[in-house]
């Protein structure tokens, strides 16, 4: 595998295009799933985006004018997707596409 395309890496970045991303330019094998996490007042939809060594990348749908949820709820999204998949990251962006937010759990 050629050296990391940090100007290729960038862009899919900044397109928030994660599976390109993970797929295509890390080489990681994909992974197609959802999980619907429910908390009281909210329902939250995850796409899988890739698999490598167990971990999983998800992907929060955000909804047409959803923001990226505040920590205490990606605390929580993070425990019920813990439940399914004990490796995990997941990538929560806000339906405008200006910001993301990388959530990965140590696990000793």
């Amino acid at each position: 595998m050629a050296g990391l395309n940090v100007v290729r890496t960038r862009e899919l970045l900044q397109r928030f295009d994660f599976r390109k991303l993970f797929i295509e330019e890390l080489g990681w094998g994909a992974h197609k799933a959802r999980l619907d996490v429910a908390l009281p007042g909210a329902s939250y939809a995850l796409d899988a985006v890739a698999e490598k060594c167990g971990l999983v990348v998800y992907h929060l749908i955000p909804q047409s004018d959803a923001k990226v949820p505040d920590y205490a709820t990606r605390r929580k999204i993070e425990r019920q997707v813990t439940r399914s998949t004990r490796e995990n990251l997941i990538i929560y962006t806000d339906a405008a596409k200006t910001t993301q937010v990388w959530q990965w759990v140590r696990r000793q």
